[in-house]
């Protein structure tokens, strides 16, 4: 960690950084010299990768600044993760954590989540995490059962999909949201790069009011890949069960095109996700509970 609340973990010649000044957003996920997030200088609010509550209609726009932008206090965590928690937002009545950590035997940083209701009433909400890619590229996932939304995607060979341009969108943009057929959500990087989001398949009605498990939104300048995890309750004082997404960025095989509608593709990405293409192996998704003591600042 350096002084101004920077840290960093390390997975072979992947590397993630952490800002915890900054409502604990990622601002880099990186393989080699490849970057697969935005940074400050497209949109100085809208950047890396955040994590929110859903619905959206719960708080409109912008996200509330615990979530966002307020500092995270870093807590000591005894596997060596990188591990804070937010201020709770008054509006909402919750609080988030999270925790964060190179999985040698998966190969893949793992990005746990968790929320604490800090009122005396029953809360409902689902996590959500929100990442801003690089515009002009593809994402994908493997076709659910739903799709709702203006931005138009296309469903083709067993996948929806997704190629940006930013030529056609405004700077408001638009958004696509639904179920996914497996779990995982990837978007393409320039060199041939492949950053995979895999977590636990919601089934179609688990998310929240509103929203999809799987959300693809674009403007005229980067795209948004975003997954959600259950929509549940929450008793007073108590934390929600955590809630993982792993991240792996991957060479695309040399005999796999990466363009839309390719099945190839989409088959490599799942196995990325479930463990069966080449590199590490998947494991599940289970940790021990939140800490609700935060003793350290970072």
């Amino acid at each position: 960690m350096t002084g101004d609340g920077v840290h960093a973990l390390e997975l072979g010649d992947v590397r993630l950084v952490v800002d915890s000044h900054s409502g604990g957003r990622i601002t880099s996920f990186r393989l080699g010299g490849t970057e697969a997030l935005t940074g400050p200088e497209l949109d100085p609010n809208n950047y890396g990768s955040t994590l929110w509550t859903s619905p959206q209609s719960d708080w409109g726009w912008p996200p509330p600044a615990e979530f966002d932008d307020l500092p995270f206090v870093v807590t000591p965590d005894p596997g060596g993760a990188i591990a804070m928690t937010g201020p709770a937002s008054g509006a909402l009545g919750v609080r988030l954590a999270k925790r964060f950590w190179a999985d040698h035997a998966l190969g893949a940083m793992v990005l746990e989540y968790a929320m604490q209701n800090v009122t005396a009433k029953p809360k409902r909400y689902a996590l959500w995490e929100v990442s801003r890619v690089p515009a002009g590229a593809l994402s994908f996932y493997a076709t659910g059962t739903s799709l709702g939304g203006s931005l138009q995607l296309e469903q083709r060979a067993g996948g929806t999909w997704y190629a940006h341009d930013p030529r056609v969108l405004s700077q408001v943009g638009e958004k696509a949201y639904g179920d996914a057929g497996l779990g995982f959500l990837a978007h393409v990087l320039p060199g041939r790069v492949l950053f995979v989001k895999a977590f636990v398949n919601l089934p179609p009605g688990q998310h929240a009011p509103g929203e999809g498990a799987v959300e693809i939104y674009g403007n005229d300048r980067y795209v948004e890949v975003e997954v959600q995890g259950p929509y549940a309750a929450i008793d007073p004082g108590a934390w929600s069960p955590p809630w993982a997404v792993r991240w792996y960025l991957r060479s695309i095989p040399a005999h796999v095109d990466p363009i839309l509608g390719n099945a190839d593709l989409l088959a490599f990405a799942a196995g990325v996700a479930d463990g069966t293409a080449p590199g590490r192996g998947s494991g599940p998704f289970a940790s021990p509970p939140f800490d609700t003591a935060p003793t350290a600042a970072g």
